[in-house]
């Protein structure tokens, strides 16, 4: 059974949410985009789906320049800035969504964007995306600087990010131990 519906999430367009209770660390969904066909940034606006707004900010990373259209349900899940999952990166291509704590059914499944954008991980540039996730700790911003967000938050992030990310960074994250 799956564990998860697309749905409407109100302002936020489409969400994801659970269709039963999901415990914490469950695997909830796997998102394998290695068989995408991969575009340069350049080439995006020429795709059919481009200015379709149901998919204009489906675009996701996947290496060397290379933009893929995701539309798996991944895709769907928003964000917050108390997020109940957390993104696990295997590849650029390969990840999984898994709950950071127990969620209960009927509850939107959400991820913090400030770890999934691996291009511009530890640089200052703010995603463009003001956050209207209305918790109480929202940050009003979505930020690629891992190294800007609450020392607990990156302790918390850190087991879930890219292999290379972790190599790139292992001076800053050895002060996180």
């Amino acid at each position: 059974m799956k564990s998860f519906a697309i749905k409407k999430a109100g302002k936020k367009g489409f969400g994801v949410f659970a269709t039963r209770n999901i415990k914490d660390g469950e695997h909830i969904i796997r998102c394998d985009l290695s068989k995408l066909k991969a575009y340069s940034v350049k080439d995006i606006p020429k795709h059919p789906l481009a200015k379709n707004p149901k998919f204009a900010d489906h675009w996701d990373e996947v290496g060397r320049g290379k933009w893929v259209l995701d539309i798996s349900p991944a895709s769907y899940v928003n964000h917050s800035c108390n997020p109940n999952c957390v993104t696990k990166y295997y590849t650029f291509k390969k990840k999984d969504l898994i709950a950071l704590r127990d969620i209960k059914k009927g509850e939107e499944l959400t991820d913090d964007y400030s770890t999934v954008s691996p291009y511009d991980f530890g640089t200052h540039r703010i995603m463009g995306w003001k956050c209207h996730c209305g918790e109480k700790n929202c940050r009003k911003n979505i930020t690629a600087d891992f190294f800007k967000l609450p020392v607990k938050l990156q302790r918390k992030y850190y087991p879930y990010l890219l292999p290379s990310i972790k190599r790139k960074y292992q001076k800053q994250f050895a002060k996180l131990r």
